[in-house]
């Protein structure tokens, strides 16, 4: 009896530990899967805002599927930065990252800086 509860213990241990990695393996999944473009954001950010301002003035964001993800105030937001950051060698994440930044879905790419994103939105 003692054997098949100890069986049946690490059969619900092994199970949950594969679900919960399940979870995890798309990050950016989880997010919005139909967005093209996933902002991130601050709140007070100036550069931020000059994306936001840039967004709002074109009447991009009915043309363009972006989420809209502020980091400053939600840890959710925080973690998804952090787990999208490790998708792209070419930021340089070893001092912090900073915002905005902005992926782009489709390429697998990350966009940083306020100058980048606008220009990834220009060519849309």
């Amino acid at each position: 009896m003692k054997k098949i509860i100890a069986i049946l213990l690490i059969i619900v241990a092994v199970g949950t530990y594969f679900f919960a990695n399940s979870k995890k393996a798309d990050v950016l999944g989880s997010v919005d899967t139909e967005a093209e473009l996933i902002l991130f954001w601050g709140e007070g950010c100036p550069h931020c805002e000059k994306v936001k301002d840039y967004i709002k003035a074109n009447n991009l964001d009915s043309k363009i599927k972006i989420a809209s993800k502020e980091v400053y105030l939600n840890q959710e937001n925080q973690k998804l930065l952090t787990d999208t950051v490790q998708k792209c060698p070419e930021i340089d994440s070893s001092r912090g990252i900073g915002v905005p930044l902005a992926f782009d879905v489709k390429n697998n790419v990350c966009l940083y800086g306020d100058t980048s994103i606008i220009e990834w939105l220009q060519a849309k």
